[in-house]
This record gives structure tokens, C-alpha cells and sequence, in this order.
């Protein structure tokens, strides 16, 4: 495993940060204001956790100008702590990093294109026709099918499923459970009232830089193919349905359901538990709030919210829930 440290200069230098202390002082991880040692950079952008700068043990803290003052140690100053802070715990995580080579019980279809710089966990399966990019990891146990493709630098957890024909982009992050290509639910109703299956034959299109956390599933297209953007974040226990396109760089969170044929904009922001019904499209840079039911398609950006009642914008939602809230009191008073 390489050596993870890396000096406070090289952090300022990289980062665009103002230095106060020794620019030799080498770090090696990541932790909290009351959890760092002598090892640690961490940072202060919440100013409810003022009072453990003071007491920190951290060789370096990422903070802004104002707070500079009050660190017993380096810092590296700068006006978004958080963000330099995440880029720089992506620098020194090594979690995903691995050895290349595949597992003896790994079972690899001898026309499937896996390149030396990959690794192949016990008892993953890869069939015919996969094409995995340079330095891929596919974890225990799980299964690439018929010609899908898998980007460079994609990291698969343990027990993934992808379904036939499906396409993954680069540096892609998919953890355990997903399921991504399964039949999107598509019957039609016969004469005695009993269902039909409809065939599932599209396939999902996946773009760079895509995270998807656990139990996740993404529905193939009926005819044509459900397609995640650029940058998209998905949290747990998502279910996206077939043909559902969403755009780069949405983050939804856990629980959230889109139905069938729905689009997703750019930018957009997703809470947990929303539901989206089929055959709506979302504009781009919109947020809904949790537990959001989204019966009809929105066209102008903004804040929206619903509870257990169809979206509306939230200014007018809180209005409407506070008078709700005042009709028990109109009741006991009119008594």
C-alpha cells in the first residue's frame, strides 16, 4: 500500500490555501477537532464546534481567516474549509485501493476483456462479452452479464448485480446490493384481466463519476435505455424505474422512488422518502424536500415541498401547514 502522507505545503500549494506553520509537517488521515492526534488534519466550518478547536490535537485544522486566531496548531486557511477538506480526504483515502490480479474461484468468460491492471474478487463472475476498463475492481461475488462495459477506475462492491448490455461509466462507485439492469415493471392487461409481461430490451447507460449506495436499483429501458448522468449521487435503497433519465450531477437521497418514463433535470437536489409519479419531468436545479409527492411535472426551478400532500412551492407549503395547524384551535374556540 503506498504511503499516504503528505505535507502541509503540498496541501496549501494544491489547494490555494494561506499557511501558518511549518509546511514540512506531514499528515496521514483525516479526523474530527476531538478526535485527531499528531497524524491529523481536520477542519471547523460549523461554528457550533468552535469550542474543540482550542483543545485540538491535530498536527493542522482547514478553517477560514476569522477563526484562525483561536488554532493551537497549523492551518491552512481558506474561504470553503468543508470543500478543501473533502478533496483532501479523497487525497489520503486509500480504502478502495487494491492489488491487481484475479481470485482463483473468479469465474471469467475467456471472451470477456479484463486487463491485467484490474482485480477480480473470489467468486465474481464476468461473462461473455464484458469489457471492464483499467484499474476495475469487482468485488466477492458479484456478477457482470452479457456485454456490459464498466469504465476505467469503477469500483464494484462485493454482491453487485449488472444485468446484460448495461454500460458503466469512468471512476464509477457502486456498493453492495445494487442491482442495476433488473426487468423495469412494464404488464398490460389482457381480456380476462390477468397481466401480460411487456420485454424489458433496453438496456441502462451509467456516466462518469457516478456514486450508487447500497440496495439501489436501476430498471433497464423497455425499448430505449434508462440513462443516469454525469456526476449523479445516489444515496441507499433508491428505485429508479425504466426509461427514468436523470440528470448530471443530481444527488437524491435514501428511500426516494421516480416512476417509470420521468425525468430528472440537472443540479437537482432530492430528499429522502420523495416519490416521483411517472411520465413528469423536473427542471433542472430544483430541490424537493423530504418526503415530497411529485404528481405533475415542475417547470420553473425552485424549493418544493408536500409531505403527505401533491408538491407545492415551500413558502406557500409552510403557509398552508401552519393554518392547518390552527384549525383544531378554531374548532375548540368556535365550542
Amino acid at each position: 500500500m503506498p504511503d499516504a502522507s503528505i505535507t502541509l505545503g503540498e496541501l496549501a500549494s494544491k489547494f490555494g490555501c494561506e499557511l501558518i506553520g511549518d509546511g514540512e509537517t506531514k499528515v496521514s488521515k483525516v479526523s474530527t477537532l476531538q478526535d485527531a492526534d499528531h497524524h491529523s488534519i481536520s477542519f471547523l466550518a460549523n461554528p457550533v464546534y468552535k469550542s474543540h478547536l482550542i483543545q485540538t490535537k491535530a498536527s493542522a485544522v482547514i478553517l477560514s481567516k476569522e477563526d484562525q486566531k483561536n488554532c493551537p496548531c497549523a492551518s491552512l486557511i481558506c474561504e470553503d474549509p468543508y470543500l478543501v477538506f473533502t478533496r483532501i480526504s479523497s487525497m489520503l483515502d486509500n480504502s478502495k485501493s487494491f492489488l491487481r490480479g484475479n481470485h482463483p474461484t473468479a469465474v471469467i468468460h475467456e471472451d470477456a476483456n479484463v486487463p491485467e491492471s484490474c482485480n477480480i474478487q473470489a467468486g465474481a463472475f464476468i461473462a461473455e462479452g464484458v469489457n471492464l476498463g483499467e484499474s476495475v475492481y469487482i468485488g466477492a461475488n458479484s456478477a457482470i452479464e452479457k456485454n456490459t462495459q464498466i469504465g476505467a477506475n469503477s469500483w464494484i462492491a462485493p454482491n453487485v448485480t449488472i444485468m446484460n448490455e448495461c454500460i458503466i461509466g469512468d471512476r464509477s462507485v457502486i456498493h453492495s446490493g445494487v442491482v442495476i439492469g433488473g426487468d423495469g415493471y412494464g404488464f398490460s392487461e389482457n381480456e380476462d384481466h390477468a397481466w401480460e409481461k411487456i420485454p424489458q430490451v433496453g438496456a441502462v447507460v451509467i456516466g462518469d463519476d457516478v456514486e450508487i449506495g447500497a440496495n439501489t436499483t436501476i430498471d433497464r429501458g423497455t425499448l430505449s435505455n434508462t440513462v443516469i448522468g454525469n456526476g449523479v449521487k445516489l444515496d441507499n435503497q433508491i428505485m429508479i424505474g425504466h426509461n427514468v433519465v436523470i440528470g448530471d450531477h443530481t444527488a437524491i437521497v435514501a428511500s426516494t422512488s421516480i416512476a417509470g418514463s420521468s425525468k430528472v433535470g440537472k443540479y437537482c437536489r432530492i430528499s429522502g422518502q420523495v416519490g416521483i409519479t411517472g411520465h413528469v419531468e423536473i427542471a433542472d436545479h430544483t430541490t424537493l424536500t423530504a418526503r415530497t409527492s411529485v404528481m405533475k411535472s415542475i417547470s420553473k426551478p425552485g424549493v418544493y415541498s408536500s409531505s403527505l400532500f401533491p408538491h407545492q412551492e415551500a413558502k406557500d407549503w409552510q403557509k398552508n401547514v401552519a393554518k392547518f395547524r390552527r384549525l383544531k384551535k378554531s374548532e375548540e374556540s368556535d365550542d
